[in-house]
């Protein structure tokens, strides 16, 4: 079970896809480790987001339109620098090539290898 006594956190989820936005929007309002969640579609958006959220932390697509997480991230890091940043994608060995966790990201998670839960849990990591 999950332990309620932990400080909530707010969570700031990346997808251009609103289906897989709003399934993960879905399970993390059911998690009571998040107080807050907001919802980005691009690389723009991500970062009026977590500006005005201040993440703890962030699920990031690999693939936003025409840009990558691997462009995001470093103005992404530096707008919430203490946040836990998970990457997924379907394609983590293209993720790993971009460099993602040199460039701001904590953990790289495939989509097809992870379900929702594991990915949640991994994006709220102490």
């Amino acid at each position: 079970m999950i332990d309620t006594g932990a400080v909530t956190k707010h969570v700031l989820v990346v997808d251009d896809e609103p289906d897989l936005r709003t399934l993960l929007r879905w399970v993390l309002e059911l998690d009571d480790r998040c107080s807050s969640i907001a919802e980005a579609d691009d690389g723009q958006s991500a970062m009026r987001e977590a500006a005005r959220l201040v993440p703890n932390a962030v699920i990031l697509d690999f693939m936003l339109g025409d840009v990558t997480a691997a462009e995001v991230l470093p103005a992404l890091r530096a707008a919430c620098p203490n946040a836990r940043i998970v990457v997924y994608t379907a394609a983590p060995e293209r993720a790993q090539a971009a460099g993602v966790i040199d460039c701001g990201a904590d953990a790289v998670a495939a989509k097809a290898g992870v379900n929702v839960d594991d990915l949640i849990d991994m994006a709220l990591a102490c």
